[in-house]
C-alpha cells in the first residue's frame, strides 16, 4: 500500500514538473523549424507556413522564443515574412497574435502593418475537457502607399475545450485537446486624401480610397474555427470555414 502511495505521489510530482517545463514545446526549441501546410476543402495544398525559432531565452521564470514565420504559395514562392514572439510561463504556452510584415499587391500597392497592442493566446498546461480559455483581442493599423489607412480589430472569444482526439499528420501522431472558438474582425478606414485617387489605381483601390476619406466602419465578420492542441508540444491542426492546416514537418 505504501509503495502504491509513493508511486502515485512520484507520478504527481513528475507530471507537475513536466507541466512547468517549457522546453518540451516545439516553439521553445532554438533552431527548430516547423512546417504547416494549408489545404482547401477539396484537399489541394494551397500554401505553406514555415516557422523558424531563431532564439530562446529565459528570464524571471519566463521563457521567450523569437520566431520568424514565412508564408509560401502553392508553387513555393515566398509571399511574406513576419516576426512574432512566443512565451511560456510555468508550462502555460502564450502564442503571439501579432505580426509586422509589409506586403505587395498585384497593383503595386504597398501595405505596411503595425500592431498597436501586443496580445497572446494562452494554452494552459493543465487544461481539461470543458474548460473555457481566456479571450484575446489584437488591433492592427495598416497604411497603403495610396494614402489610405485602416484599423482592424480581431477578437477571439468562446474558446472552449470540447474534447480529446488523436490526430495523425505527415509529421506524426499526437493526443490532442480539441478547442473551438469564434473570431470577430472589423475594419475602419481613415485618412485617405482626395488626390490619392488616380487613374493608375485599380477600381477597388479607388473605392477604398474614397471610403477612407469618409472614415466608415465596414461590417464586422464572425467565423468559427477549431484547433487541435497537444499538451507540452503545441498546435497540430487547424480547421477554418473553407480550409484546413496541419503540421507536416518538424526539423
Amino acid at each position: 500500500m505504501k509503495k502504491n502511495l509513493f508511486f502515485i505521489a512520484g507520478l504527481l510530482v513528475t507530471t507537475q514538473l513536466i507541466a512547468q517545463d517549457c522546453t518540451h514545446y516545439m516553439y521553445m526549441q532554438k533552431n527548430k523549424t516547423i512546417e504547416m501546410t494549408a489545404f482547401n476543402d477539396k484537399g489541394d495544398a494551397t500554401n505553406k507556413s514555415v516557422t523558424k525559432v531563431s532564439d530562446v531565452n529565459t528570464a524571471n521564470g519566463i521563457t521567450t522564443a523569437n520566431v520568424v514565420v514565412e508564408a509560401y504559395d502553392k508553387n513555393g514562392k515566398l509571399m511574406n515574412s513576419s516576426n512574432v514572439t512566443y512565451k511560456c510561463d510555468g508550462g502555460v504556452m502564450m502564442m503571439d497574435m501579432s505580426f509586422n510584415s509589409p506586403q505587395q499587391s498585384q497593383q503595386n500597392t504597398k501595405i505596411d502593418f503595425k500592431i498597436t497592442n501586443k496580445t497572446y493566446m494562452e494554452y494552459p498546461a493543465g487544461m481539461q475537457v470543458g474548460d473555457h480559455l481566456k479571450d484575446a483581442t489584437t488591433q492592427m493599423e495598416s497604411t497603403m502607399n495610396n494614402g489610405m489607412n485602416s484599423v482592424t480589430t480581431i477578437k477571439i472569444t468562446d474558446r472552449t475545450v470540447v474534447g480529446k482526439e488523436t490526430v495523425t499528420t505527415p509529421a506524426g501522431s499526437w493526443d490532442c485537446f480539441k478547442i473551438t472558438y469564434k473570431t470577430n474582425s472589423s475594419t475602419t478606414f481613415k485618412g485617405a486624401n482626395a488626390d490619392t485617387v488616380n487613374s493608375a489605381m485599380s477600381a477597388m483601390d479607388k473605392i477604398r480610397a474614397k471610403l477612407g476619406k469618409l472614415g466608415p466602419k465596414m461590417p464586422s465578420n464572425t467565423s468559427e474555427s477549431t484547433v487541435w492542441y497537444a499538451p507540452y508540444f503545441g498546435m497540430v491542426k487547424f480547421q477554418g470555414k473553407s480550409y484546413m492546416m496541419e503540421l507536416t514537418a518538424i526539423k
